[in-house]
């Protein structure tokens, strides 16, 4: 697996979600299913390793990369990343589009207006820390309903100036669920 990155767990005592995801080429790793083995969302310090998790004893391995001057060049990537709260339009249909999920998964539709003729600072995050998941459907993957959501990632192809790394998540977004003990975690992507 790809280490991709470690994101801090909020509360005591202080941890990190280490995330690994297979890289993979042809596509044809289930990295999608939370518990195919194809994803890490590991905890430390004090996390247990999760039942589906094969691990080996390698000090090293690939990480994070974009392409490079060609598509099949892989250049290695560290990124440090601030958490900056999002700009209030954004955020304001990040909010509207959760509540719209929300309901359309307790059978209720909201008519809410689109976010289709809003500017671009208007659009709603698809990479962020805390709060509740943005899902691309809302019929996506079961997780036990005490893990509570931890972050989303968004996919990318790493080419160019807008994808500073490449993880094909379909065209979709990461999610993290730790569990409610913060002692394992589930990742898993979703897209249309």
């Amino acid at each position: 697996m790809m280490f991709v990155g470690q994101i801090p767990i909020p509360g005591e005592p202080a941890s990190l979600a280490y995330l690994f995801v297979t890289d993979d080429p042809q596509c044809m790793a289930e990295t999608f299913d939370a518990e195919a083995g194809e994803n890490a969302l590991l905890v430390q310090p004090g996390g247990r390793i999760p039942h589906f998790i094969v691990t080996t004893g390698t000090a090293t391995g690939p990480s994070l990369w974009r392409r490079g001057m060609t598509w099949n060049e892989h250049v290695g990537v560290e990124l440090a990343i601030d958490l900056v709260p999002p700009d209030p339009a954004a955020e304001a249909s990040l909010d509207a589009d959760i509540a719209r999920q929300e309901a359309e998964q307790a059978g209720v539709l909201l008519d809410l207006p689109d976010a289709v003729d809003a500017p671009a600072s208007a659009l709603p995050p698809y990479s962020y820390v805390g709060g509740k998941a943005h899902l691309w459907q809302t019929d996506f993957q079961e997780v036990p309903a005490d893990w509570r959501f931890h972050f989303q990632l968004d996919g990318g192809e790493g080419h160019g100036p807008d994808d500073p790394y490449a993880l094909n998540f379909g065209g979709g977004t990461g999610y993290s669920f730790p569990s409610p003990d913060l002692r394992e975690g589930r990742f898993f992507w979703d897209c249309v």
